[in-house]
């Protein structure tokens, strides 16, 4: 089920549900999955994270009060992102090593990405804008992990 948003305030709600998310995800990885150079890319993966949860609770300020809608909202956005959670991350090999795992954020941030334009496309006004530079702020971090990825190969 695709969340719809009305408002700015609820595109936001949607998209810090979506970043916990990822963050809960890398933080798990992190306790499982601990080779040196995977550790590091856990590592900068969370920073980045965690930096885009930042930005989008500062976008949504004092507005944040959570009402019933966004109740809904966030548990919709909760399995938009990262199907399966970690252990389908692990199927996918995702931890073996840090090419694999940059892959695999790189698939996650461009999925993010068609996310937040389906979601622009089914909104007006503030909640379209707003879904569209959270796109914009999602495509930034997917061009740096693929420029990470082209500079490995």
């Amino acid at each position: 089920m695709i969340p719809q948003a009305t408002n700015a305030q609820e595109a936001l709600t949607i998209a810090i549900q979506m970043e916990k998310r990822a963050i809960g995800l890398y933080e798990r990885a992190q306790m499982l999955f601990s080779t040196p150079k995977v550790a590091d890319a856990l590592q900068w993966l969370l920073e980045e994270e965690r930096h885009h949860l930042k930005t989008f609770i500062t976008m949504l300020g004092d507005e944040g009060a959570m009402d019933e809608k966004s109740l809904l909202l966030s548990a919709q956005a909760a399995d938009v992102l990262h199907p399966g959670g970690l252990m389908a991350a692990a199927r996918e090999r995702a931890f073996e090593d840090e090419h694999s795992l940059i892959v695999y954020a790189a698939h996650e941030e461009e999925s993010a990405v068609q996310h937040y334009q389906a979601f622009a496309e089914a909104c007006t006004g503030e909640a379209r804008e707003t879904f569209l530079l959270i796109a914009q702020e999602e495509q930034e971090h997917l061009h740096t992990l693929n420029t990470l990825l082209e500079s490995d190969t």
